[in-house]
């Protein structure tokens, strides 16, 4: 090999090197970036969402015919179920136009306006985020509106403007609101044959009744109307709501303050009633809601005296209370009390815990000729709406009763008895005391269950205590040809309590007490088995005349007298 090739390979073998020397190195790595400066607190600006735009043009097309400024009433975000409102002050002659409106998101909002004791006024419940209202006199003086979301979550805003009265009709059909009337104010008498439907309808209820004020109220297909409805304690309340001809098929419920529902009209016809009653005082609403149209109801409401629903054709609902006390606390309580009445201690007492949907049957020794045996069923808490009948041993009913937290039953007769109790309220503990009753008389023994009812429409109060001194008892026949009458006298300073209990084939009763001079009508009672008038006499001594008559068929019946001051 020559010296010039030998120099080429060597140049070759350098470069092959030097390049497989370059392709095998790598490049320095790149220098690290600077370390991030550390992350402030959010910065936080104060402020609302803007729940104006949601109104629309609805406020501007309401005060182009004649409703006043806005007022944002409340707003804000709201998850299912909450509620958003705030008071608003009304004048006496003016309405309020007051909507709730809603983002997409919050697909259902209900709009109401509650009068200060609690008692919705006016509720829209239609299922759209639009709710709509207008109250018009007569009205309370300051109403809470507030909005409910019923399903979804978003921005909310409930508004308010106030309507002149003249205006209300237009403006409320131009905004669709629940409550305004497409005429003129229409009174609860212009219904054709109102009177009529409430005669006949007090003719099938029974008992004696004082109308307190007949309304029209404006209904709504698409949301619930309501109006005030009270029952003082002891009493009941009814009411009978009869629909014009724009509504039809009308639900009809009664609700507690705490709205609980309490009552339901029964179905029937066009017209539908509902009649409750209460051993404790009850503020409540009746709320009313027809399944198509839109119009008006006419409402009557009246209500009984003290212990009416003993007077009662038909079983009313019963606003239940139960007790709060423990069952060793109640029977302490009525012991006491039936002491104080002048009542001994009781002969026997037993207890027990009432299931729904079971019966207790328990044995009774009854006292026999010529008086009755007391039995008191006490509950303790939170057994509620007792039910009570005491049976001979051939099976004969002697007595039945039934109470909110307990009942008092008279059973006449001799022997071995028993006593059956049920619940239809509540389940929890109960005692049942006997005693023998002080009231005596051969009639009592003779007519056991028309003694037995003639003895509880006689006791008065929530003890079913037997005021005053025990005067005449008479048994008779009564049937519905033929009026019994009767005239005695009432001492001066005295007051004369006439109660009738009846049994047998005919049904129904009905006593009326007057003055035997005047002919004033002083009381008068209904009932389906016992019925009892009262009369006093003040400042001289008192002529009266009684009279009693089957509503049908014939009764057997037992009448006591009672004086007292």
């Amino acid at each position: 090999m020559s010296t010039a090739n030998a120099t080429g390979c060597a140049c070759v073998g350098v470069l092959l090197a030097t390049a497989i020397t370059a392709c095998g190195a790598r490049p320095p790595p790149p220098a690290p970036p600077p370390a991030p400066a550390p992350l402030g607190a959010p910065r936080v600006i104060a402020g609302a969402l803007q729940s104006a735009p949601l109104l629309g043009d609805l406020p501007a097309r309401a005060s182009r015919l004649g409703a006043g400024p806005l007022a944002i009433v409340a707003s804000g975000p709201m998850s299912e179920g909450e509620r958003l409102g705030a008071f608003v002050e009304i004048p006496a002659d003016a309405c309020l136009l007051a909507y709730g409106r809603a983002s997409g998101s919050l697909e259902d909002i209900d709009l109401a306006a509650f009068a200060e004791e609690g008692n919705p006024v006016a509720v829209d419940e239609g299922p759209d985020p639009k709710p709509t209202l207008l109250l018009c006199p007569p009205h309370p003086s300051r109403v809470y509106v507030a909005a409910h979301a019923a399903s979804g979550e978003g921005l909310c805003v409930v508004a308010a403007q106030l309507v002149p009265k003249d205006r209300a009709v237009e403006i409320g059909r131009a905004v669709g609101a629940r409550g305004s009337a497409s005429g003129p104010p229409r009174s609860p008498e212009a219904w054709p044959g109102l009177d009529d439907l409430v005669r006949q309808h007090r003719l099938v209820v029974g008992g004696t009744w004082d109308e307190q004020r007949r309304v029209a109220i404006a209904v709504d297909a698409r949301a619930v109307s309501a109006a005030a409805f009270a029952v003082e304690e002891g009493g009941c309340s009814d009411a009978l709501v009869v629909p014009d001809d724009d509504v039809a098929v009308v639900d009809v419920d009664v609700l507690d303050g705490e709205g609980r529902l309490i009552g339901r009209a029964k179905d029937g016809g066009p017209a539908r009633s509902v009649t409750v009653c209460s051993p404790v005082a009850l503020n409540g609403s009746l709320q009313v809601r027809p399944h198509v149209g839109r119009g008006l109801v006419a409402v009557v409401v009246a209500k009984t005296k003290a212990g009416g629903a003993r007077d009662l054709l038909t079983r009313p609902e019963v606003a239940w209370v139960s007790p709060a006390q423990p069952l060793d606390a109640t029977r302490a309580a009525r012991n006491a009390q039936l002491a104080k009445a002048g009542y001994a201690a009781p002969t026997s007492s037993l207890a027990g815990q009432l299931q729904l949907g079971r019966r207790a049957t328990l044995p009774v020794d009854l006292a026999g000729a010529p008086g009755c045996t007391r039995i008191d069923v006490v509950a303790g808490a939170p057994l509620a709406l007792v039910e009570a009948a005491v049976w001979d041993d051939s099976g004969a009913l002697l007595a039945s009763n039934e109470g909110a937290g307990d009942a008092t039953l008279f059973a006449c007769g001799k022997g071995k008895a028993r006593v059956d109790l049920g619940t239809r309220g509540r389940p929890g503990p109960y005692a049942v005391l006997t005693r023998v009753e002080r009231w005596k008389d051969p009639a009592f023994t003779a007519h056991p269950l028309a003694a037995s009812r003639m003895l509880g429409r006689a006791a008065t109060g929530p003890q079913s205590v037997l005021e005053g001194t025990a005067g005449a008892v008479r048994y008779v026949v009564l049937d519905a040809s033929h009026q019994l009458v009767q005239t005695t006298s009432i001492a001066a300073g005295q007051c004369l309590r006439i109660a009738v209990g009846v049994e047998g084939q005919g049904t129904g009763l009905e006593t009326r007490i007057f003055d035997a001079v005047t002919g004033e009508e002083l009381d008068r009672s209904h009932g389906q088995n016992a019925a009892a008038v009262r009369a006093c006499a003040s400042g001289a001594t008192r002529s009266v005349r009684f009279e009693a008559r089957a509503t049908a068929g014939k009764l057997d019946a037992v009448i006591g007298e009672r004086s007292s001051r």
